[in-house]
C-alpha cells in the first residue's frame, strides 16, 4: 500500500503489518513477511544482493546496537503513513498470530515465486540412457514446491456433498457450497479465522504478488458467495464476509496499482459481489 525509497520505516503502529520488499527498478520477485509490531519493537533485516531478497540473519547483538543508536538512526528512517492506517486495519483486522503461524510454513518469509526442489526419481530398472530415450519426462529432474516454504492454505474439500446423499442433495450441493464451507470452517477454532485467511491471501497477492494466494482467494470467495444455505444458518458470518469483501473492493487504492493488475482484481470482486 505504501512504497519507501529508503531501507527503513519508523513509528509503526501496534498492529499486524505485511512488509513486502523488492529491488527498485528490478524485475526480481518480491519477498514479504507478516509482523505483529509491539511497543519498542525494532525489526532489522539484511538485503542479500545475490538472491535479491530480505533475510533474517541479524544477531541479537546487532539488533541491540541499533536499538541503542536509534536517535542517530532516526534521520534515515521513512515516516509511517498514518493517513492509511485505518484503511489497512479494514483489510487486516481479523489476522492473528495463530492464523499466520498456521498458514506460513517458513516464518516471516513469503516469496512471490514458489521455490522448487527436486523430487526422488523412481527407478524403472532400465539403464539411464534407455530411460531418457523412452520418456521425455526424464530429460528434466522432477520438481515440486518446497514444503518448507509453501503456504498452508485451508484445503478445499473434494467432496461437495455429504456421504450417502440422495440424488436431489447431490444436485443441490453441487450448486450450493454450504457443505464445503462448513467443512473448511471446522478446521479452524472460530469462523473468523477463515475470514482472516481470506484477508491474508488478498494481501499476499496484492502486496506480495503471490499468485497462488490469488487463486486461493478466488476459490474462497466463490465458496462464500455460493453458500446459499449458510445465509440462513449463519447470517452473521456471511455479513462479515460481505463487509470484508466490500473493504477489499472500495478501500484499496486500485488507481495507484499498475494498469494491468487493478482492473483484473476489481472485475473479480465485482463479479462475486
Amino acid at each position: 500500500m505504501k512504497d519507501w525509497p529508503t531501507d527503513y520505516s519508523r513509528k509503526v503502529p501496534f498492529c499486524f503489518s505485511l512488509i513486502a520488499v523488492d529491488k527498485q527498478g528490478c524485475v526480481a520477485p518480491r519477498t514479504g513477511f507478516f509482523y505483529n509490531f509491539n511497543k519498542k519493537d525494532v525489526v532489522v533485516r539484511r538485503w542479500n544482493p545475490e538472491t535479491e531478497e530480505v533475510i533474517n540473519n541479524c544477531s541479537h547483538e546487532e539488533t541491540d546496537v541499533l536499538k541503542k543508536n536509534l536517535q542517530n538512526l532516526d534521520k534515515h528512517l521513512g515516516p509511517y503513513p498514518f493517513e492509511m492506517w485505518k484503511k489497512w486495519l479494514s483489510l487486516s483486522s481479523r489476522i492473528t498470530t495463530a492464523v499466520i503461524r498456521k498458514i506460513e510454513s517458513a516464518p516471516q518469509k513469503v516469496p512471490a515465486v514458489a521455490e522448487l526442489v527436486e523430487t526422488p526419481v523412481v527407478n524403472t530398472g532400465l539403464p539411464v540412457k534407455e530411460n531418457i530415450l523412452n520418456s521425455d519426462d526424464q530429460l528434466l529432474a522432477p520438481r515440486q514446491e518446497n514444503p518448507l516454504m509453501a503456504l498452508n492454505f485451508t484445503e478445499i474439500p473434494k467432496n461437495s456433498f455429504p456421504k450417502g446423499s440422495s440424488a436431489g442433495d447431490i444436485t443441490k450441493y453441487s450448486m450450493d457450497t454450504s457443505f464445503v464451507l462448513q467443512q473448511m470452517l471446522s478446521l479452524w477454532e472460530s469462523p473468523s479465522e477463515l475470514l482472516a485467511e481470506l484477508q491474508m491471501v488478498f494481501l499476499y497477492f496484492v502486496i506480495g504478488q503471490v499468485y497462488s494466494a490469488f487463486e486461493h482467494w478466488k476459490h474462497l470467495t466463490h465458496i462464500f458467495c455460493s453458500a446459499d444455505e449458510m445465509v440462513s444458518k449463519n447470517p452473521s458470518l456471511i455479513m462479515e464476509f460481505i463487509g470484508d469483501l466490500y473493504f477489499q473492493r472500495f478501500q484499496w487504492d486500485f488507481d495507484a496499482e499498475p494498469e494491468d493488475e487493478a482492473p483484473m482484481i476489481v472485475e473479480m470482486i465485482e463479479n462475486h459481489m
